[in-house]
This record gives structure tokens, C-alpha cells and sequence, in this order.
């Protein structure tokens, strides 16, 4: 079914029609969101076991040693991948420099250290995680106004289009938001504190209990008409927000004077009631210098749909007087010439990102199903056996344990009191006390328990290496550094996938950028010789005019992660080799001061602790050096002109 033929345009039929669409694809989406359920009990340590029928037993388990938890936590990566652009034209290196170093900013502004450390536990566990990209307006500051924002998203909040496998293909999906009333008041101005949370799940499996205040959002992209984003957010049976088109750029249009307003009171009337207006283009109110050097005036020829200017019928035509065909001939009489083209504020059209604000990471990709494969499922049935075997370990130790017989008519209790006495009446008596021990054999039990742990680690490509644990089998440094390779060698499908999301919010959040951000933004960089420069990224450096004199903004741009990240994120290692380096004359003669200088900016540039302070010291000394020499050459000039003439206006030496 095309939705984009069967959107209903009235208010409640749309809303009704968002709401049946969203539940036929929840509906379809439970099986997997069950599962889900199974697979968080999984990492938190389930009790329960389940028969060979795949039914879960009446009994449960004692003992549990979380195998899910200890694999998925050794897989745990901090790694933040770094932006790497790259331009397809030459022209456009500088502007991919600026762009990786505006990404690099992002990525210390934006939360992504938590972001990463949730999803590294989220996405083996559930096969999947989510990110959602979007742009707040209101985030400002004295000098910006706007900026992005990035949240994770659970895979039991998000509802895909049922049937489709890609989200860049689907024609619609929904996200689940648990929100307070007072968020949904203050972003769409509708009161729903009388409304209930209708998904509990969506906001923790755990923690179920009714929240006071807290309402669902449900936030439904699609597709347009056009192929733009559209965006239709509800809660329950009340609509917060329709548009058809939330990408573009909008401005608010005062309803009683017509005037352009800031959406609260219009300055012009003091209305309140103001209208939501897609901004198709920009008007320039100053001639632009755009990256190139060209210019843009503030005004331009009007065109017809054809091309071909319209007149300006204000104007009076010219009148000229054309000059003689040919020699001899007399002047043709005056001609009229067309009327002049009218004119209009230059034009430049909005940048409309048309991409979907989520992007999903997959575990390890499976055909057929929209998350990928999910550790904690590969590794189940071992978990389960895992629990069997540690609970029968625990029953026969202790329940084992020893026992004393005695005769029955002789009296004496036994404690760990030492040197008692003991009477006994006859000889007998002693071969009657004896203690037996029924502790029972559980080294069968211990190497079947090793086995099983060892195929767990087997199935998700961890080996004793990879943990940093004593590895028999690696004789060698060698050796443990190919086996940790192979181990990285298994494991790195699973780091595409994570440079995947990252490159996909890379090209989002500079898309998102060249939109909407229309102050310059300042960034922070460092120099070829470590040294911080102050740039800024201005989404107007993007601008460019095309052969036929029409703007267009240049979004030609690669994006990727840089495979170097995890050793530059490593500061001791990066130490050791700019010592190695230095040693080596990498920075050119160890000993002279510009080269410690330069050492030393890219070891602060590493952080190394007081790395400032000496290459400041370092400075002031060159500074110094530089001061003595140029006195001594002065000192060497004076003597030179005194020892051979006297000095005479002009400045040479009279001989």
C-alpha cells in the first residue's frame, strides 16, 4: 500500500488513520518485541530454565552464572569513531577540513560517551540499537540560536514499517517517547495531563510501575508526496503536531497583520495568533562573497517559467538611434529598444536534508529481519545448560559434607574443644566412633562446566587473548598478538557496523547544520604544529552558482570514520611513539629547541600532563636566544663600522 496516495488530509481522519497504521504495525511488530522481553532477562540473570520442548520449567535455578553478561561485557568498546571527509572535488578540501573539525566539536559537545556506552550493551544484547538525530530550537546561546541534538532509542520504542527490512526504504515508521505532560505542554502547547502512559514497556521492562505525569508521544515519520520527511506526532486520541513537511524551513506569519514574527507577539500588531509558513528560499539583504570569490548581488533578474526575463512594464522603453548599415548610407531612423527586466531580491533556496532523523546500528546483519543477530540468542542454550550444571554443582556441595557414628549408650558430644576425655566402658566402643566424609565428585562436573563456557565463547569469537587472560596455546608476544588479531578479525563485522551508524550521524549532523544553522558556528582545531587554531563553519562557504547563474549549496561530501581513531584515543600509546619518534629525529635534531617545541605541542595536544607549561618555557628560552642573537649582531654591526670608517647619513661606511 502506497501511504503516500492514502493520507487523509482532515485533522481527525488523519489522526485515526495514523493510529490504525501504528497499530497494524505494532501488532506485527510484537513477536520481536516478546522476544526482546526474553533477551533482557537473559543479561540481568534469569532464574528460569527451559525444557528441551522449549517450554520454561516450574522449578527454577539456585545458582546463576550470567554467561550472556560476562561475553557482551568483554565485547564492550569505548572507542568513539572520528569523522573522516573527504571531498569530491579538489576545490573542497579546505571546506571537508572544516567539516571534520565542526564533527569533532559535535562529538565533545554531544553526550556521546553515555550514548556509546548504552549502546554497546543494548546492541549484542537486542541485535540492534537506534539513534535519533534531530534539531532543537531551543538550544541557544547569546550568539546561536538552534542546534542538534542526538538521543539513543531502544528497539522496543521504535516500530517499523512491517515487511520492510531497511528504514532509508520504508514509506512510514513510529517512535515511541515517553514524556511528563509539561514537555508535551511546552512543545506543542496541548494539555494531556488527563491522558495515561499507554506503553509502560516503552519507557523500562523492569521498572513497570505507573508513573505519575508521564504520558506516551507517538512521532510518525513518512514519506511525502514529494519524497520529503513528513512528520506526525499524537498521544492517544489527541493530535500534537502535523507536518507535512518538517524539514524545510518555516517562518511564523502573524494571522491578523501578515507580518513575519517570532511566534509569541507580533511587534507590528500585538497579535498572538500566528501560522506556521513553509520557507521555500531566502531573500539576500546584502551582497555575498561566496567561498570562491564570486559575488552575489542583493538583486536579480525576474524570470518567467520558461527562462526568458519579464519587463518591467513601470519602465519606459529605450529609445536610440541606431547607426548607418554600410559606408555612405544614411542613419537609420530612432528604434525602440525593449523594456529592461524586472528585478527582485535574490533568491537562494533552502537546503532540505530529505533523510530520515534515525539511523539504526545492527549487532551482526541477518536476511530476512530488520535487527540484526542478537548475542545473547546465540549463546542461550548455553546459558541455560550453564544454569543447570551450576545448580546441580551447588546441590552436591551443600548438601555433602560428614558425619560421626557413635555407640548409642555412650554420651559424649562432640565440638572443637581439644584434650577432653572420653570413657568408654570397653574396647569395642572406640571401633564404633568414626567419622565418614560424603562429599561427592564434582570434577566431571567442573569440566563440563569449562565446556560449556569455552563453546559460548566459541560462537561469538572471544578467545583468552582477546580478554587479556593466560593464554596456553600463545607461546610467544608474537603469537598473542596474531591471536588477538584473529580474535579482532572475527569481531570486526561488528565494528563496521558501529562505523556504519557512526558515518550515517556524521552525514546528518552536517546536513543538519547546512539547514538550519544560519549563524556562523565556532570550532576549535589544532595546526600542523599543534598549535589551536579558531575556525568557524558558515553553511554559506557551501553556497555555489552554477553555469546558468542559479545557486545551489554543495553537499559533495564523503563521509567515513577514520581507521586510525581507537590509536589516537589510546593517550599512553600515543606517548610511547612520540617518544619513540622524537628518539628517532621524527621532529628533526632532539636537542634543538625547535624541536622540543614542537614535541612538546603535539604531546599537550595529546594531554599529557604540564606538556603546556614546558613547551611555554621552551618558548620564552627561543624567545630569549633570538633577543641575544639579534643584540650580538648589532653589537657586531657597531664594531664593523667603527673599526673600518665613520658611519655617514644614508647608511653607509665612509672608507
Amino acid at each position: 500500500m502506497d501511504n503516500r496516495e492514502d493520507i487523509p488530509q482532515e485533522r481527525g481522519r488523519k489522526l485515526q488513520y495514523w493510529q490504525n497504521v501504528t497499530r497494524r504495525d505494532e501488532d506485527a511488530w510484537q513477536p520481536v518485541r516478546s522476544r526482546m522481553t526474553a533477551q533482557e532477562q537473559l543479561l540481568r540473570g534469569t532464574r528460569a530454565i527451559t525444557t528441551p520442548t522449549g517450554q520454561t520449567a516450574e522449578r527454577q535455578v539456585t545458582h546463576v552464572r550470567n554467561l550472556v553478561q560476562e561475553i557482551i561485557e568483554t565485547e564492550v568498546d569505548s572507542n568513539i569513531p572520528q569523522p573522516k571527509v573527504t571531498a569530491l572535488y579538489k576545490e573542497d578540501e579546505d571546506l571537508a577540513r572544516i567539516i571534520e573539525d565542526m564533527l569533532r566539536n559535535e562529538l565533545d559537545r554531544l553526550p556521546m560517551e553515555v550514548i556509546n556506552d548504552l549502546q554497546e550493551r543494548v546492541t549484542p544484547t537486542h541485535g540492534a540499537d537506534f539513534l535519533w538525530v534531530d534539531w532543537d530550537q531551543t538550544i541557544s546561546t547569546h550568539n546561536t540560536l538552534g542546534d542538534a541534538t542526538v538521543r539513543e532509542i531502544h528497539p522496543r520504542q521504535f516500530v517499523p514499517q512491517a515487511g520492510v527490512y531497511d528504514i532509508d526504504e520504508m514509506e512510514h515508521f513510529a517512535v515511541k517517547i515517553p514524556r511528563t505532560w509539561q514537555y508535551i505542554l511546552r512543545r506543542y502547547g496541548v494539555d494531556v495531563r488527563e491522558e495515561s502512559e499507554e506503553d509502560q514497556e516503552a519507557r523500562s521492562e523492569v521498572d513497570g510501575a505507573v508513573a505519575d505525569g508521564i504520558v506516551t508521544e507517538w512521532v510518525v515519520y513518512y514519506r511525502n508526496r514529494r519524497g520529503g520527511i513528513g512528520r506526525y506526532c499524537f498521544c492517544m486520541d489527541v493530535e500534537l503536531e502535523d507536518l507535512e513537511d518538517c524539514q524545510a524551513r518555516r517562518r511564523k506569519i502573524c494571522r491578523r497583520c501578515g507580518a513575519q514574527g517570532d511566534g509569541v507577539t507580533c511587534m507590528h500588531c500585538g497579535g498572538t495568533d500566528f501560522s506556521d509558513e513553509v520557507q521555500a528560499y531566502e531573500e539576500l539583504t546584502e551582497d555575498l562573497v561566496l567561498y570562491d570569490g564570486s559575488v552575489l548581488t542583493t538583486l536579480e533578474e525576474e524570470t518567467d517559467g520558461f527562462g526568458f526575463p519579464v519587463p518591467n512594464e513601470a519602465v519606459e522603453p529605450t529609445i536610440v538611434d541606431l547607426l548607418a548599415v554600410g559606408e555612405g548610407m544614411p542613419p537609420l531612423p530612432a528604434a525602440v529598444v525593449a523594456r529592461p527586466a524586472r528585478v527582485r531580491p535574490r533568491r537562494i533556496p533552502c537546503y532540505t536534508p530529505g533523510l530520515y532523523p534515525i539511523v539504526m546500528r545492527k549487532n551482526v546483519s541477518m536476511a530476512g529481519q530488520l535487527l540484526g543477530g542478537s548475542d545473547a540468542d546465540a549463546i542461550e542454550s548455553q546459558q541455560n545448560e550453564m544454569s543447570k550444571v551450576g545448580t546441580k554443582l551447588s546441590k552436591k556441595i551443600m548438601c555433602g559434607g560428614s558425619f560421626t557414628t557413635k555407640p548409642a549408650d555412650l554420651r559424649f558430644e562432640f565440638s572443637d574443644e581439644d584434650g577432653r576425655t572420653l570413657t568408654v566402658e570397653k574396647p569395642q566402643q572406640l571401633d564404633m566412633i568414626r567419622t565418614y566424609n560424603t562429599q561427592v565428585d564434582i570434577s566431571a562436573d567442573l569440566r563440563y562446566r569449562a565446556e560449556i563456557y569455552e563453546e559460548a565463547r566459541n560462537i561469538i569469537g572471544i578467545t583468552d587473548a582477546f580478554q587479556g587472560r593466560k593464554d596456553a596455546t600463545a607461546t610467544s608476544a608474537v603469537a598473542k598478538q596474531f591471536s588477538a588479531a584473529q580474535t579482532a578479525g572475527r569481531l570486526e563485522s561488528k565494528r563496521v557496523m558501529k562505523n556504519d551508524l557512526y558515518q550515517r550521524l556524521f552525514e546528518r549532523l552536517f546536513k543538519w547544520k547546512l539547514a538550519y544553522a544560519d549563524e556562523p558556528r565556532p570550532i576549535v582545531t589544532y595546526n600542523a604544529q599543534g598549535q589551536k587554531e579558531y575556525k568557524t563553519f558558515n553553511r554559506w562557504d557551501f553556497l555555489r552558482v552554477d553555469a546558468d547563474g542559479k545557486p545551489y549549496w554543495n553537499d559533495n561530501f564523503l563521509f567515513s570514520c577514520d581507521t586510525s581513531a581507537p590509536l589516537a584515543s589510546n593517550r599512553e600509546a600515543m606517548w610511547q611513539e612520540m617518544r619513540a619518534q622524537r628518539a628517532e629525529g621524527a621532529f628533526g635534531d632532539p636537542t634543538s629547541l625547535d624541536s622540543l617545541i614542537l614535541y612538546w605541542s603535539m604531546m599537550e595536544q595529546l594531554h599529557y600532563p604540564m606538556a603546556g607549561t614546558i613547551k611555554g618555557e621552551l618558548q620564552r628560552q627561543k624567545k630569549d636566544q633570538e633577543a641575544a642573537m639579534a643584540q650580538a649582531g648589532m653589537a657586531v654591526g657597531g664594531g664593523t663600522a667603527a673599526a673600518g670608517g665613520a658611519a655617514v647619513p644614508g647608511g653607509g661606511i665612509a672608507v
